[in-house]
This record gives C-alpha cells, structure tokens and sequence, in this order.
C-alpha cells in the first residue's frame, strides 16, 4: 500500500483489489445480483474496496431516505459481514483527479464540472495503490479513462453546443490513469458468467443470464441493448 494512503483498517490493499463505486454497487445490489459480484472478486483473489466517499453515497446518506433505504441496509450488511472494505485515498490525489477532469473539457469558454468527489476518490484510491481495475457503471467518469473524445462527440451532439479540449489536462490525467481499466457492472456479470454462477438455473441459465442482464440496465448501469446482445453472444 502506499505511504501516502490513510485507511480505516489495518488491512493492506493488495494488486488484485477491485475498487468499486456507488453507480455499480447499487445497480447490483437493487438487481439482486450481488453473489456474482463475490464470486468474480474470490476468483481474482483480491478484495473488494470502497473509498469513503463511495460509502456515503451508497450507504450512509440513502439508508434514511425510504425509497433506497433496503439497497443500502444490504450494502451496509455486506461491509459489516467483511464482504468489502473502506480505505481513504490520498486527499491530494482526490484533488487532481477532480481538477484535472473537471477542467478538459470547455464549452462557451467555462470547463465543466463533470466528475464529483466519490468518482474522484475512486480513481484516486487506484492510482495511489497501482490498482489495475475499478468497478463503474458511472459513464462520464469511465469515459474520461476511456474514451474521452466519443464522450466529447456524444455531449456536443446533445448539447448542441461546441466543446473544446484541454489537451495539456487531458494528457496529464491520462497519464495518471494509463494502467486503470474500468469494468462496468455487466462485465462483472459476464465473468460471472463464465464462472458458473447462473449453473444454479439449470437449463434456464442462459436466460437467467440475460434477464440479469437487463435487470443491471434498468437498475442504472449505462449499458446499451446492442451492447447487451453482444455480450450474449460472446459468452
């Protein structure tokens, strides 16, 4: 772990570790497909790790609001039983990272403010701890790491608005982030997949699969029908 890097416990962040952010956390939880999550994470043998950030906006501010209390009581039930843990990344490279997106891209002379403090200290935790992967369904945060130039194309086109590049920004953030590889909640699934998980359904697994694929969709993560298709035909 590095030095730099303060967390709750005195456990150490190992390479394997997946970190993990709200969008994807929820989109499981709130599908009931939380198991695979688990059974990936055993399979790659490394730990899943939140930032605290990830926390407050998964668990402690939805567990009092009614309408997302139970995705967060389970969530918060995982963290308690040790399913994954809390670490705090470097508040100076939470810092960059928000600096450093928040200012690639300009529209009408303004940069704009894309990414927020948990997507921030997702990132940050990774690129403290040399982390190769990070769990987000999130698009804008996945798509600065990427693909920055379709996100730029897709917000012109629905904005209607011209958008201009910080290159210098763009450059350096890349360079923070060039060994991150984002896997959305889908690919999890997929994994999963590939791992027996849906064995359970017997001769119904390959539709169990695909009906938990669109369960993710229509739970928040950001993934398209065609994209879902493909994902069937691949596994």
């Amino acid at each position: 772990m590095a030095n730099n890097t303060s967390n709750t416990n005195n456990s150490k962040i190992s390479s394997s570790c997946i970190v993990c952010d709200s969008s994807s956390l929820i989109s499981i939880t709130d599908a009931s497909l939380f198991g695979a999550l688990v059974v990936v994470s055993r399979n790659l043998q490394g730990n899943l790790i939140i930032p605290e950030g990830v926390k407050y906006e998964s668990i402690d501010r939805p567990i009092n609001n009614p309408q997302y209390a139970f995705s967060a009581v389970r969530l918060k039930r995982a963290l308690l039983d040790g399913i994954f843990q809390v670490f705090n990344p470097n508040p100076n490279t939470t810092q960059k990272v928000l600096s450093l997106t928040n200012n690639i891209f300009i529209a009408n002379g303004r940069p704009l403010t894309l990414v927020h403090k948990g997507e921030a200290e997702l990132v940050a935790l990774a690129i403290d701890n040399n982390l190769s992967t990070i769990l987000i369904d999130e698009r804008t945060t996945r798509m600065f790491i990427e693909d920055p130039f379709s996100m730029k194309s897709h917000m012109e086109k629905e904005w209607n608005t011209k958008i201009t590049v910080n290159q210098k920004t763009l450059q350096e953030f890349q360079m923070l982030t060039r060994n991150i590889h984002a896997l959305r909640s889908s690919e999890i699934l997929a994994l999963a997949h590939d791992l027996n998980y849906f064995s359970k359904f017997r001769e119904l697994r390959e539709k169990a699969f695909e009906s938990a694929l669109y369960a993710l969709k229509f739970n928040g993560c950001a993934i398209s029908f065609d994209e879902i298709k493909e994902l069937i035909k691949e596994v």
